[in-house]
């Protein structure tokens, strides 16, 4: 918008349309989730102990890569399952663990940080996570992570709200972004749950 309007003032005869970017929130690009099968049996073959506990923070509390750098180690070592996020992208912030089991499994009371320089912006310190990931073969992108937790935390029930203030997001985002990779299972499985309920509509009899 810019460039072309830059063009119009100088009275020059340009046409952006042909370097316009194709990217739009509404048309993410596509991903492949991984399972929570998959996260665990990726974090089992980690040797760096300080890479493990990053890649299992992330997948148990859904945080962009660089927030897992950033977030209360003490009350983490002190048993504290809620973790607080003390500055990632949109400033601090409270999460709860989808899957609860998984703070005991990734042995998340236990804080290691690989070696990572922490003196830079939040960007280049994910990047680096990213990177690292990227360059041992990680069958999966990290920000992946974030969006399992999002439709994890579906599953489990929570609400869009609550669901979009712990990931640090706006509702908006939350359903028209993360919510766009849920699968047939679960809404099959979704199904299943909401037949089973006791007090669910009933079709009126067609018996005489």
């Amino acid at each position: 918008m810019v460039t072309q309007q830059l063009a119009k003032f100088a009275k020059v005869d340009y046409n952006p349309k042909p370097y316009q970017g194709k990217y739009s929130p509404k048309k993410p690009q596509p991903r492949q989730i991984p399972s929570d099968a998959d996260i665990v049996a990726y974090w089992l073959t980690l040797e760096n102990p300080g890479w493990r506990f990053v890649l299992g923070l992330i997948a148990t509390y859904g945080l962009r890569p660089h927030e897992a750098f950033v977030v209360d180690y003490d009350r983490l070592k002190g048993g504290d399952r809620i973790l607080w996020v003390l500055k990632g992208k949109t400033g601090e912030r409270r999460v709860w663990a989808f899957h609860p089991e998984w703070f005991d499994q990734f042995r998340l009371h236990d804080p290691i940080l690989p070696g990572v320089n922490l003196d830079r912006s939040n960007d280049k310190i994910g990047h680096s996570a990213t990177r690292h990931f990227w360059e041992i073969g990680c069958p999966f992108k990290l920000y992946d992570l974030r969006h399992a937790w999002a439709i994890r935390a579906l599953e489990y029930g929570l609400e869009d709200a609550l669901a979009a203030k712990q990931m640090g997001h706006s509702v908006d985002v939350h359903t028209e972004t993360y919510q766009l990779w849920i699968d047939a299972v679960v809404h099959q499985r979704a199904y299943e749950r909401v037949l089973a309920r006791n007090d669910r509509p009933k079709p009126p009899s067609s018996q005489k």
